[in-house]
């Protein structure tokens, strides 16, 4: 791209220059170096957790419970040395691509400047498929951003998702229709991203999954669903018993407590009384998020 006529056909095309791909070959580098050196983090981390284990006592038992719980560097290296090899891998797609495209531009830019010496009548559809490939590029990358940045999610964010997904699903259930869909259920969204895909700012919360939910509809469940997972991560880390009722009543007040923290202006008076206060009805929707992340929780620990 730094030959003479293609920099000159760029500027008669009014394209800027493509970035240098070399600096993403290089991060792209770095990253997997970081990879790397976590998974050696990972596999050093054996002998302590056979240690802890093989040991009795409670210091043995609370290094054992730290080193193998979520929180523990074992699963926070692992969760790192994958997170920096999916991004590794972002950088390596996104340079092949600008490359790629960079390839196109260039006989489009060669075009250009012959267009202008024989015959400048072609320079309007050199330009207009300059464009067009142009905006091939941004579409890419960006889709190519966008599903990286997915898989780039942290387990925590990623539990957390799942356990507001499960919320939407319970609270949609009722509403499940014989024929087929739910009971509708019309919304409006402030989302401007949801409401420039779909062209409204009218969405059917009933009959949408969650993950395409705009992300104000989102927003209540998974505000609800991050203070359940923190419930059980806290409520693992002191050796609750995640089952019993003791802790999904006291998990739940908290829950209770975390909802009137965030809608108590609006909230009607039988909602805002202290949970102990409240009908078996009202304290149920408090629950249900409790028990949605206590079965994550427990689902993952049978794997």
């Amino acid at each position: 791209m730094s030959d003479p006529v293609v920099v000159t056909g760029l500027g008669i095309l009014g394209i800027p220059p493509l970035p240098d791909t070399a600096l993403l070959s290089e991060h792209a580098a770095v990253l997997g170096g970081a990879a790397r050196h976590h998974r050696l983090l990972l596999q050093d981390s054996g002998p302590a957790i056979r240690l802890a284990g093989a040991n009795r006592g409670p210091a043995a038992d609370a290094a054992h419970a730290y080193l193998t719980g979520d929180g523990g560097p074992p699963h926070q290296s692992a969760d790192l040395a994958d997170r920096f090899t999916v991004a590794a891998a972002g950088l390596v797609i996104s340079q092949h691509l600008v490359e790629w495209i960079g390839t196109l531009l260039a006989g489009a830019a060669v075009a250009a400047v012959a267009a202008v010496a024989f015959a400048p009548h072609l320079l309007p559809r050199v330009s207009a498929l300059a464009r067009r490939v142009l905006t091939m590029l941004r579409e890419a990358l960006s889709r190519v951003g966008r599903l990286f940045a997915a898989l780039l999610r942290t387990r925590r964010a990623r539990r957390i998702d799942t356990v507001a997904a499960r919320l939407h699903e319970i609270w949609r259930a009722p509403r499940w229709l014989p024929g087929g869909g739910y009971e509708p259920r019309l919304k409006t969204t402030k989302d401007p991203a949801w409401i420039r895909r779909h062209g409204t700012d009218e969405v059917d919360i009933a009959n949408t999954r969650y993950r395409d939910l705009p992300a104000d509809w989102q927003k209540e469940n998974r505000d609800s669903a991050a203070v359940g997972v923190r419930l059980v991560d806290d409520g693992r880390r002191r050796g609750a018993d995640l089952t019993s009722v003791e802790f999904m009543e006291e998990a739940s007040e908290q829950v209770h407590i975390a909802w009137l923290d965030r809608n108590g202006a609006w909230a009607p008076p039988e909602q805002r009384l202290p949970y102990r206060e409240l009908s078996e009805e009202e304290k149920e929707k408090d629950r249900v998020v409790v028990r949605a992340a206590v079965d994550l929780s427990l689902r993952g620990r049978r794997r």
